[in-house]
């Protein structure tokens, strides 16, 4: 290897929810603050293998998440606990994918979608004598062998309690780092500006600005509002759905809650409020505890998500409501003073969660990684 050359990491991810390629710029990230000569490529793994397949295998995602979630989950907790070695839907993509690999020459592999971890597995199985180390960021909290192969050199996992369970599934501890799932650093805060005696709650709906509630409840909290201006401001994000904020501002507009559409800079939005009410992606509650930003969050529907919300609970992070009664319930408990402690409590919780993992040394982590084979 010629050591004058700049290193190249590869990072395979894809677009099945925003948080696996948010995980991949934030490693880009991370690798860039540590060592600016690194060419760091992210890289749709689809993309590279079959294109034509990524736009189908997104809609198809999409669909039974959102009209079959019972078959999606069935085949979700089948995987869980299912041996990754014997699924072979992977190997559809791996043939182009290793071609790609070969023209890139990477000095490290990272996968932040389990598909491209199982390829990168393939890819080592067919060609041995090329030594290239590999790494496996998890994106949601879960224990799923899908994100399991074998010859992989560190696995980053989103917490200790996932760490212990990989390593009673025979997964070496020395490989698998506690270091949460990674997030951009501006997200990173250690103290929170709050308003004495005013909650302010940030309502989103993702990228896709696809909401829990309905557009009614969201016009019983303006009204609301009217009685509680003192007590709770709101903001609703509709993200890229302009028919909802166009419908929200223009054709029946809110009088009390301010209304924002897509957003750049989500890190310093987030840390001006002291809920989210908010769906429960991976990334999404990594970016809140580092906010330091309490969620709030319908019971979901979708395997990873359901073990996120799990997760909320058991770190006591936020709060899971089951409908609409539910959170009127929360809104009437803010504005009468009886949220005030559970509040501390939460955000308690974040900063302890915070100092059980090592988020702040996946540079290192990964820097060791390559240095060690080169």
């Amino acid at each position: 290897m010629d050591i004058d050359k700049p290193k190249t990491i590869l990072i395979l991810t894809a677009q099945f929810g925003a948080g696996h390629i948010s995980a991949a710029n934030a490693i880009k990230d991370y690798l860039i603050d540590a060592d600016p000569s690194l060419n760091v490529i992210i890289q749709n793994f689809i993309n590279a293998s079959l294109p034509r397949l990524n736009k189908p295998m997104i809609k198809l995602y999409e669909n039974n998440t959102k009209y079959t979630p019972g078959l999606y989950n069935y085949y979700y907790y089948l995987k869980k606990s299912f041996d990754s070695k014997h699924d072979i839907a992977h190997k559809l993509y791996t043939p182009k994918l290793a071609e790609y690999i070969l023209e890139t020459k990477p000095s490290l592999i990272v996968s932040t979608f389990p598909l491209a971890a199982a390829c990168v597995y393939n890819f080592k199985v067919k060609y041995p004598d090329i030594n290239i180390p590999t790494l496996t960021v998890i994106t949601d909290v879960v224990d799923s062998l899908e994100w399991i192969y074998p010859q992989t050199d560190m696995y980053f996992v989103p917490s200790c309690e996932i760490k212990n369970r990989f390593v009673q599934k025979g997964i070496s501890p020395n490989c698998i780092k506690a270091t949460g799932v990674p997030i951009n650093k501006k997200f990173y805060s250690d103290k929170k500006s709050n308003t004495p005696n005013k909650y302010n709650i940030l309502m989103l709906g993702g990228g896709r600005g696809l909401f829990d509630v309905d557009e009614s409840f969201m016009y019983w909290i303006d009204e609301y509002l009217n009685s509680y201006k003192d007590k709770i401001s709101v903001t609703i994000v509709t993200g890229k759905n302009k028919k909802l904020y166009n419908y929200l501002t223009e054709k029946k507009p809110l009088s009390n809650i301010k209304v924002l559409g897509y957003v750049n800079d989500m890190h310093n939005l987030v840390k001006k409020y002291d809920l989210m009410i908010t769906k429960p992606g991976g990334a999404t509650l990594f970016e809140a505890i580092h906010s330091l930003t309490p969620v709030i969050v319908k019971v979901p529907k979708v395997g990873q998500e359901i073990e996120n919300a799990k997760f909320i609970i058991d770190k006591g992070i936020g709060f899971i409501y089951t409908d609409e009664n539910d959170l009127k319930n929360v809104f009437i408990k803010i504005s009468s003073g009886d949220f005030n402690s559970i509040l501390s409590f939460m955000k308690e919780n974040m900063v302890n969660f915070k100092n059980a993992i090592e988020y702040d040394k996946a540079s290192d982590y990964i820097l060791k990684l390559i240095n060690n084979k080169s």
